[in-house]
């Protein structure tokens, strides 16, 4: 950049500080879009496991978008010191904590859908049928589903 500078070519400057500018944009925009995926990925599994969707929550990924945002300040404060550099070509700094970023929230959707699969969301279900149950054979019926249900779950390991 600082070539640039002292050779006078602003167009040259500018298309540099274009390109820095556009892909730290793009990292900035997959760093939110991978928060959202994961709130996503979590009200839906709180959905399917019959859990209660709280403001807690809600709260709680904003508050990690907030922290997200401080860490890419620093990687952008790191990226335009490094673009005074000749040999800093691309911001790393902020590439990497992208990554990062999208790393934790890919792990926790994979978790998520985890739990999903378990039959966790079944458990209220058979808890409300085994209460209706009013005779034995109705309770060896039930018996029967949880039996089944425990063993296509260790067919599944």
């Amino acid at each position: 950049m600082l070539e640039l500078i002292e050779a006078k070519n602003f167009d040259g400057l500018m298309f540099f500080i274009a390109i820095r500018v556009g892909i730290i944009l793009i990292c900035w925009i997959f760093m939110i879009l991978s928060s959202i995926v994961d709130f996503w990925s979590g009200t839906t599994t709180a959905k399917a496991l019959g859990q209660a969707l709280m403001s807690h929550g809600f709260r709680r990924t904003i508050t990690k978008i907030g922290d997200y945002v401080r860490l890419m300040l620093f990687a952008l404060m790191f990226d335009i010191l490094g673009s005074l550099l000749s040999f800093y070509i691309i911001p790393f700094a902020t590439i990497l904590c992208t990554i990062a970023v999208i790393y934790i929230e890919g792990k926790s959707v994979v978790e998520n859908s985890k739990r999903k699969k378990a039959h966790a969301a079944d458990v209220p279900d058979i808890v409300k049928k085994i209460v209706q149950a009013a005779t034995a054979e109705q309770g060896h019926e039930i018996l029967n589903e949880i039996t089944k249900i425990i063993a296509l779950n260790d067919k599944k390991k």
